[in-house]
């Protein structure tokens, strides 16, 4: 007769699972992470944007550096107002022109890229203007009039690393490309956008962060805001 051989059983530890506490522990402490680790990576995100946006200003300042080479020292015109035809405009943003024709177009790859123009943090929000619905400038930055103007010749400028060109302009007050910081005082318009600096823009309080601008010096950074509306940073012949 055959005999069945007996079952051997296993004398290790028996497996065992995680307990429904022990879940729970576990998923508190990775909430806890994210939550502690989000607001870093949003800070972090908008370092970079920060980054890509003075890089924007300085490739425009140096376009517009080529540009006065080419023209014997004159800066380009500001391009404001949506009926201008000027050739010199800085950027063609009116309705019926060609992007492609603005002055700095031939300096930075022979075809307008917008966004070299636009900063990656800009809501791109858009308030009607004075010129009527949707006659506005979609770009970030604009020109400061007082040094863009065709007739402006950067041996005049006094102190230019002081000297405001270009700057990114909050997007509640932009309308054209050109920024004419005296219409604050007057209108409470052409302001410094502080969304890197505050991550929300409020028109109505001057001091209030700062902005990205670029320099006549051809150098970036962030200033504040209440300064950049100052003549000593924006009019070129005030030391």
């Amino acid at each position: 007769m055959t005999r069945t051989p007996p079952i051997r059983r296993c004398s290790g530890p028996r497996a065992s699972g995680f307990t429904l506490i022990e879940l729970l522990v576990v998923a508190a402490i990775i909430a806890l992470l994210i939550a502690i680790m989000i607001p870093s990576l949003a800070r972090a995100r908008e370092r970079a944007k920060l980054a890509a946006c003075l890089s924007n200003l300085r490739q425009l300042g140096l376009a517009t550096f080529m540009y006065q080479n080419n023209s014997k020292g004159h800066f380009p015109d500001a391009g404001g107002g949506p009926k201008s035809t000027d050739p010199s405009d800085w950027v063609f943003w009116q309705p019926g022109r060609d992007p492609d024709g603005g002055a700095l177009v031939p300096y930075m790859g022979g075809h307008f890229v917008k966004k070299i123009y636009t900063c990656p943090s800009d809501p791109l929000t858009r308030p009607n203007t004075i010129y009527g619905p949707g006659v506005i400038w979609l770009g970030s930055y604009t020109a400061n009039i007082h040094v863009y103007g065709g007739s402006t010749l950067f041996t005049k400028i006094a102190f230019p690393g002081a000297k405001v060109m270009l700057v990114e302009e909050d997007s509640t007050t932009i309308d054209d490309a050109s920024w004419v910081p005296e219409h604050y005082t007057s209108i409470n318009d052409n302001i410094l956008a502080v969304r890197h600096d505050k991550l929300a823009e409020n028109r109505t309080l001057l001091n209030y962060g700062k902005g990205a601008v670029n320099f006549c010096d051809g150098h970036s950074e962030l200033v504040q805001r209440v300064d950049a509306m100052k003549p000593h940073f924006y009019d070129p012949a005030v030391p």
